[in-house]
């Protein structure tokens, strides 16, 4: 048996119109593609009849519908034919929606197609392009899977749809009853009817880019319901492969109008508060959870000249004086870490160059389980008041010190005098009482001083702490015997002995002043209790007494500089310095500090000191 070799061109077309299947044979001459060859099959599938289409350009034969706007199927076909021409290799196309003209009608019935477009190559030039194409319209497994779907779909709250290509085909009863617009009314391009009008240019740039790619995606948008309002929606929608070929997208929309108008109510909100914030003097700042922080207002960037970018995350330690950059971050640190609020004095650098003083504060915002979300603060211009106050403390200075060496020569005299008395049994007894209450004016006039120059050290960053490692338990038992006999008795509780490693004598002045305020503002205690216990933040003391106890309001003020405590009957003697010194020594310690009162029942100062 002899094999023959086809030559002719004719004979081959004939061969090929006589296979199975649906093909259609086009010539590589874009952009028409004229149809040379089409097997009987073909002419079935496509209503059309050979001899009217045979030297047509296929696109004049199969035109896309000129009612439906979404349609694409030139624009995909030209895409893959193109392909083809390039790579001069098979191309595999998703399923397509490419509706078919009834022929003598302007109408075009629903047609869905998988086509693979293969080039004939003769002497390494495509001569021809054979479109063959699967009819998957009365496909039954795809019957059987949509109809399993929309079994599924039509029970769902969500609204659901389906297209082929940009074309839908298909939406649940749900976007039914919110859009109103009919099933039929929805297809192709119709339920684009139901997008806002300002939403669909970018709705549709989305799902083609998303089409053209085979990527899901996400997307917020408007669409009008029945009522002819505007509804927010959030809309996925993912692509359906089949062996890697993409058959259709399904998509799913749920209402999201009420989180939206919440969201936007916020937008306006913070909107408000940033127009607010930019208007008033003093630099505003937020920071999340971690102290990272996330809002400077416009003051901020006005007084420092920084911008954004240059404050981001922690970059705002940059613009804080190198002195104070040390000590402001640990106190924002111990803020952080226990959620009291933050405050603190340190410099900033101007955008002249020029450091201020600043007062920094701020305080948590709580979410509604009581977990810290973020913090507020802000800082507040204090440069003209810390100069008034420093140029007092110099003054105070200078005149606590020449106090003092007056004071030591006058105390020395009326100790003599004292000593002198004591050897004349026959002394006016008056003279001895004169002299023994200048002696005990002037000591407190002396401690008066003493308090002055340790607020003014204080004050001028000069309170200098020498550290070595005692027993605390047997100082307070030392440094309490020698308190005044005829005041209370002092009750001494807990520990019996603790080793902290800290200035003695600096802790002894803490001791006396607590012990001594006990006295003087509950003289009706029965006794005072010095309780020493050991808890995580190191060793606590705490001096308790059973006098009337203090006002809530006030407790946050006893520690500030010149604070004084008023009674019924006027203020205490002092000057309101004592805590104040006593807060700064153990401060410089790394201890905390700090009052617990209630009315009626008494007050427990109390401080703590590291082992």
């Amino acid at each position: 048996m002899k094999t023959t070799l086809i030559k002719e061109q004719e004979a081959m077309l004939a061969i090929i119109k006589s296979l199975p299947g649906n093909y259609l044979i086009v010539l590589p001459d874009a952009p028409q593609y004229t149809i040379v060859e089409v097997s009987e099959e073909y002419n079935a599938a496509t209503l059309t009849k050979r001899n009217e289409i045979i030297g047509q350009a296929i696109f004049t034969v199969f035109p896309d519908d000129p009612n439906d706007t979404a349609a694409d199927g030139v624009e995909r076909l030209t895409a893959s034919f193109q392909t083809v021409l390039t790579t001069k290799e098979s191309h595999e196309m998703p399923v397509q929606r490419y509706p078919v003209p009834i022929p003598g009608t302007a109408k075009f019935i629903e047609k869905f197609w998988m086509p693979v477009n293969k080039p004939v190559i003769v002497n390494g030039e495509i001569v021809y392009i054979i479109h063959s194409v699967t009819d998957v319209t009365e496909s039954k497994q795809l019957k059987s899977r949509e109809t399993y779907f929309k079994a599924l779909a039509d029970e769902s709250p969500f609204m659901i749809w389906r297209s082929a290509g940009p074309s839908c085909i298909y939406v649940n009863k749900a976007w039914i009853e919110i859009t109103g617009l009919s099933f039929n009314d929805s297809l192709g391009s119709g339920h684009l009817r139901a997008f806002h009008p300002d939403d669909v240019a970018v709705q549709r740039q989305l799902f083609k880019h998303a089409l053209d790619a085979s990527l899901s995606y996400e997307s917020t948008f408007r669409i009008i319901d029945k009522t002819g309002g505007a509804r927010w929606v959030f809309m996925r929608a993912t692509p359906s492969l089949v062996n890697g070929a993409l058959v259709e997208y399904i998509g799913s929309m749920i209402d999201i109008t009420e989180q939206e108008i919440a969201a936007q109510r916020l937008r306006e909100s913070e909107q408000q508060f940033r127009q607010m914030a930019d208007s008033i003097i003093q630099m505003i700042w937020v920071t999340d959870a971690q102290g990272m922080h996330e809002y400077y207002n416009k003051r901020w960037y006005d007084f420092t000249g920084t911008t954004p970018e240059q404050t981001e995350g922690e970059g705002w330690n940059q613009v804080f004086h190198p002195d104070d950059q040390e000590r402001a971050w640990k106190v924002w640190r111990h803020s952080l870490q226990t959620g009291t609020p933050y405050e603190i004095e340190y410099r900033l650098r101007k955008h002249t160059g020029e450091y201020i003083w600043v007062l920094g504060r701020a305080a948590p915002f709580y979410d509604n389980e009581g977990t810290i979300i973020k913090w507020f603060g802000t800082c507040t211009d204090i440069h003209e008041q810390k100069l008034l106050q420093q140029q007092k403390d110099e003054f105070i200075n200078i005149a606590s010190h020449e106090l003092k060496t007056p004071l030591t020569g006058l105390m020395a005299n009326i100790q003599f005098m004292e000593k002198m008395l004591l050897k004349k049994p026959d002394a006016d007894p008056l003279f001895n009482k004169l002299v023994g209450s200048s002696f005990n004016n002037i000591r407190k006039l002396n401690k008066l001083v003493d308090e002055l120059l340790d607020a003014n050290s204080i004050g001028m960053g000069q309170l200098t702490i020498i550290k070595e490692q005692f027993d605390l338990v047997a100082l307070i038992q030392e440094t309490t015997s020698y308190l005044t006999a005829d005041k209370q008795n002092i009750k001494i509780t807990g520990l019996s002995s603790v080793t902290v490693f800290a200035d003695q004598g600096k802790i002894e002045q803490v001791i006396v002043n607590l012990v001594n305020n006990a006295y003087k503002y509950a003289p009706e205690s029965e006794f005072v209790t010095i309780e020493v216990t050991d808890t995580e933040a190191g060793v606590k003391v705490s001096v308790s007494d059973q006098g009337k106890g203090i006002p809530e309001e006030k407790l946050k003020f006893l520690f500030d500089r010149y604070y004084q405590v008023e009674s019924k009957s006027g203020r205490y003697s002092g000057m309101g310095l004592g805590l104040y010194i006593c807060a700064s020594i153990i401060q410089r310690h790394d201890g905390l500090i700090g009052v617990d009162s209630e009315i009626g029942t008494g007050s427990t100062f109390w401080f703590t000191l590291s082992t």
